[in-house]
């Protein structure tokens, strides 16, 4: 199945977003010699709305699943890192600028001084991993009902943490390789996939 297209995204964005992160990266002064650490970031909305995916079952018999429809959300932010594979999940009560904040300094008030961002083209999601990886959650806790926000958390539980325990897993998010290029290529750093 294809996945669906924002129909206000830009043609070329990803593209164009790809050939200039090079630009970009040396735009932001860092100094020569510093260690830098490169992750993607991106927030979910997960809900006790049954995710519905499809099923294998008998020739000529037609699956039946439960369904819950109740709406309660659960907002699920993740930062997987590019070179290293580590990966960092925060469950947050919403999605606003003040959690983003709160998700990046993760008990570490230094930290959002430190942090430069860099935004992707709006409506790109296959530039980010982060996405790829909500699909995996939601297909690994779908057709089941989850009675309360603490148990859906419980669900999620074995997936994110087969990524925080396993960075071969969150690098192969990254699929092809050219953000690691493009790193390389702005440091002039070898860097092995």
């Amino acid at each position: 199945m294809p996945r669906p297209s924002h129909s206000e995204g830009k043609p070329g964005a990803e593209e164009e977003f790809k050939q200039g992160l090079c630009e970009k990266l040396g735009a932001l002064g860092l100094e020569a010699g510093s260690t830098v650490k490169v992750w993607m970031m991106d927030e979910a909305r997960f809900g006790l709305h049954t995710e519905m995916r499809r099923v294998w079952t008998l020739r000529g018999r037609r699956p039946v699943v439960a369904r819950q429809i109740k709406y309660e959300w659960d907002y699920l932010y993740g930062a997987l890192s590019v070179i290293g594979g580590e990966a960092h999940f925060a469950h947050l009560p919403g999605v606003s600028l003040e959690w983003d904040e709160t998700s990046l300094r993760d008990g570490d008030p230094r930290l959002p001084a430190r942090v430069r961002i860099i935004d992707l083209p709006p409506y790109t999601p296959e530039l980010n991993p982060c996405e790829q990886l909500w699909d995996i959650v939601k297909d690994d806790i779908a057709n089941r009902i989850h009675a309360t926000v603490t148990k859906l958390r419980a669900g999620m539980r074995p997936t994110l943490q087969r990524f925080w325990e396993a960075p071969r897993a969150v690098l192969s998010l990254f699929g092809r390789q050219w953000l690691q290029v493009e790193l390389s290529a702005s440091h002039g750093i070898e860097v092995s996939c």
